[in-house]
């Protein structure tokens, strides 16, 4: 699971996917070889119990060495997405599958 890159000066937030679990979601420092942050939930949650279920999101990117990928491949009869689904394919892509949590509380590195 890869996380938004824009949470970077944050290491705790409060997050839920909107039905019955908040707990507080932990991101570790960045490595600095990989650049990867690692990550944690409080409480024994999983990342199924903080996923907004409802809403689905991928990024598709050209697959090596082929110029034709591109979302404008995408058959719209694909979407919208049946919730919990896995994204579609796009001819051409390679795609990488996101969860969707809401954060409703954050702690900043300057306050912890």
């Amino acid at each position: 699971m890869l996380l938004a890159r824009y949470i970077c000066i944050f290491y705790a937030t409060i997050v839920t996917g909107g039905r019955s679990v908040t707990t507080v979601l932990t991101i570790g420092l960045k490595d600095p070889k990989t650049g990867a942050r690692s990550w944690k939930l409080d409480d024994e949650a999983e990342l199924y119990d903080i996923t907004h279920l409802p809403c689905r999101s991928a990024r598709y990117t050209p697959k090596k060495g082929d110029i034709s990928g591109s979302p404008a491949t995408a058959k719209t009869s694909n979407f919208p997405v049946t919730p919990g689904a896995e994204m579609p394919e796009v001819y051409g892509c390679d795609k990488q599958d996101y969860a969707v949590l809401f954060i409703i509380g954050v702690e900043s590195v300057e306050n912890a």
